[in-house]
Parts: structure tokens; sequence; C-alpha cells
């Protein structure tokens, strides 16, 4: 009797494997890559065109559909612009840095625009630019701020 049980608990133990090989340790997430990444200056001209040609439609009264947001410190008398306003007065033409950001989203491709319209060293517009899935502009994200490391 002793020997069946002890027959049936090492069966029992090959059967269902190792503990070790049994249990799995789960992998940490990771990402093609973390860091921002420069475009080419093809993707820099067609992402400059795409900003610009919403400028203008909403200029001529377009309905566009894209979040539009902006900001700053609450003393800049940019907080008293509406972010449409700041939208169209800013100058896209020759932004001081575009970086395409990292995302784990693949439905939206986020971008970080650096405009400096009072020289480098001077106030900025940090913008984030959202494409969506078909390239469509889904939102832009403008902040008004002292330039880094501030």
């Amino acid at each position: 009797m002793l020997r069946e049980m002890f027959s049936i608990a090492v069966i029992g133990l090959a059967l269902s494997g190792s503990p070790a090989s049994a249990q799995t340790v789960p992998q940490p997430v990771t990402y093609a890559s973390t860091q921002p990444l420069a475009l080419t200056a093809e993707e820099k001209a067609d992402l400059i065109a795409k900003i610009q040609e919403a400028q203008t439609d909403l200029r001529s009264g377009a309905r566009l559909y894209f979040q539009l947001l902006s900001g700053a410190p609450a003393a800049y008398p940019m907080t008293a612009m509406s972010p449409r306003d700041a939208f169209l007065n800013a100058s896209f033409d020759q932004p001081a840095s575009m970086l395409r950001q990292p995302t784990d989203n693949p439905s939206w491709r986020p971008y970080r625009l650096t405009l400096t319209p009072n020289g480098v060293g001077n106030l900025l517009w940090d913008v984030e630019v959202v494409l969506g899935f078909n390239g469509q502009i889904e939102r832009i994200e403008m902040f008004y701020r002292y330039p880094p490391p501030f």
C-alpha cells in the first residue's frame, strides 16, 4: 500500500512538470523607443503643412474638430488669449525643434515642437501636436513658458 501511494505521487509529479518550469516570470514591458525621435526633412515639412492648413481653414471659417488647448503661467498676458487666437497667431514656419514623441498608443502619433517667436533663450511656445490613425490632427496643445531648465 505504501509502495502504491509512493508510485502515485511520483507519477503525479512527473505529469505536472517541475515547479520551476511551470512558473513563468513576467517580462517587463519595453517599447521600441522611450526617447523622442528626430524627424526627416520630409516629415517636418508634412507636419508643418498640416498645421498651417489647419490655421488657414480656421481663419476661413471651416469647422474643424480637433482639441485645441493653450495656457501659460497666470501672470503672463497669454492667459487672456483664447486657445484659438494663440494657435492662429503662432508661426510654425521655422520651429526651433521638432521631435516625434514615444507612445504606447498605436492610434496616435504625438509630436513636440518648440516655437521661439522672440528668439532663442526667450519665452517660447511648447507645442504638442497629436495626429490620429489616418494622419488627421486630433489635438494641438500649446504652453507658453520660459525655456529650459526652468
